[in-house]
């Protein structure tokens, strides 16, 4: 297994290595234990679950992908880490930021992510219509988050390769896309604090679609893993395909899916942000307000937004590389904003993609100011 550089200094800074690995979990995990500088808790992560409580989440992963576990070993070996204590501490439920009485300024940190799926109708050369479906997806959050790695695995066995987003955790994914066109990414969403005995033994969220990304090979069947797998923490989570996408509201107390109807053709873009929508979900958020990600979703759903760039795009310029270059300056923009420069709302990464081709792009920072790179296709399934 070939790192694309060696360690990094203990300065924190800014993390945007790229690794492109092929063989087990264990070696994969081994290999960035290997490369990263050694693991601690985030000053805003809230203190880690109770001992029981966390070994219980162990082994519900454990059935669910047991390979992500042996990664987790190797990770703590290479780290020469206790196993059991990095799972406790990157086992995390309550994603709020925990500040102190300075820096809280007596309200929450806003969050961030935004994430569309367009399904865009293209001329084929014998006159039938064709589509392509692009994705544009931003990650938003503190600058003090390091870690931003992008991966792309492609397992020995019993799971499907794919290329994504890492956080501060070792083994998670944030956003990404797998072999076979199946896009994923997770936006954090603020909810009314669960009592305890609410909060079952689950899935950690930086895990979550990490599995769905491994483990299935299209939204519908990923849809139905995130309805079916218990959660730890409240986010939503974009699903889609070539055919299909959801967005599935998940929380500790209880799962509900948005389903788009886009093979009628009444809708042809689902997008997602930090609030819920459902109505049996909204009722967690308790009062708070969500203007910032209201704005934000209701600019990537703009039907005359999107429409408007269609009609500017000739027949003839329909190219993906014209398609990627669109979602990228949606995702630029400023005056919703989608793109953020300050404090939580800071986009650390970008990216955009075709799901026909499956074609994805990175931007290593803010895309306003910093251009994406195309990322190593893998080549088509049979």
């Amino acid at each position: 297994m070939g790192l694309s550089a060696g360690l990094l200094p203990w300065d924190e800074a800014p993390d945007y290595r790229f690794f492109d690995l092929r063989g087990s979990h264990a070696q994969l995990g081994y290999a960035l234990g290997e490369a990263d500088p050694p693991f601690r808790m985030q000053f805003w992560w809230w203190p880690p679950p109770a001992a029981r409580f966390a070994d219980a989440c162990y082994d519900v992963l454990r059935d669910i992908h047991p390979h992500l576990v042996d990664e987790l070993h190797a990770y703590a070996d290479a780290q020469r880490l206790p196993v059991r204590e990095l799972w406790r501490k990157c086992c995390r439920v309550n994603l709020k930021a925990r500040l102190s009485p300075r820096q809280a300024v007596g309200r929450e940190l806003a969050e961030g992510c935004s994430t569309f799926v367009w399904y865009v109708s293209t001329p084929a050369p014998d006159g039938e219509a064709g589509h392509r479906v692009v994705v544009g997806r931003n990650y938003d959050y503190l600058p003090q988050q390091a870690r931003r790695q992008r991966i792309r695995f492609a397992p020995d066995c019993c799971a499907h390769p794919s290329i994504g987003a890492r956080g501060s955790v070792p083994c998670g994914r944030y956003d990404g896309m797998n072999r076979h066109g199946l896009f994923a990414a997770l936006h954090v969403v603020m909810t009314e604090t669960p009592a305890e005995d609410e909060v079952k033994p689950g899935v950690p969220f930086h895990l979550v679609l990490r599995i769905a990304l491994e483990l299935c090979r299209t939204a519908r069947e990923a849809r139905d893993l995130l309805m079916r797998i218990p959660h730890l923490s409240s986010l939503n989570y974009l699903l889609a395909d070539a055919r299909d996408a959801f967005v599935i509201e998940a929380d500790p107390r209880r799962v509900r899916v948005i389903e788009h109807d886009l093979a009628s053709g009444a809708q042809d873009v689902c997008a997602a942000t930090n609030h819920f929508r459902h109505p049996d979900m909204r009722p967690l958020q308790g009062n708070r307000a969500f203007a910032n990600s209201e704005c934000r979703l209701a600019f990537l759903q703009n039907q005359v937004n999107l429409q408007a760039r269609r009609a500017d795009l000739r027949l003839a310029d329909l190219s993906v590389d014209a398609l990627l270059d669109y979602a990228g300056a949606i995702m630029a923009d400023r005056s919703a904003p989608m793109c953020g420069l300050t404090g939580s709302l800071t986009t650390l990464w970008s990216c955009v993609a075709e799901l026909t081709t499956k074609r994805i792009r990175y931007a290593a920072g803010p895309p306003c100011f910093t251009p994406y790179t195309e990322m190593p296709a893998f080549s088509s399934s049979p």
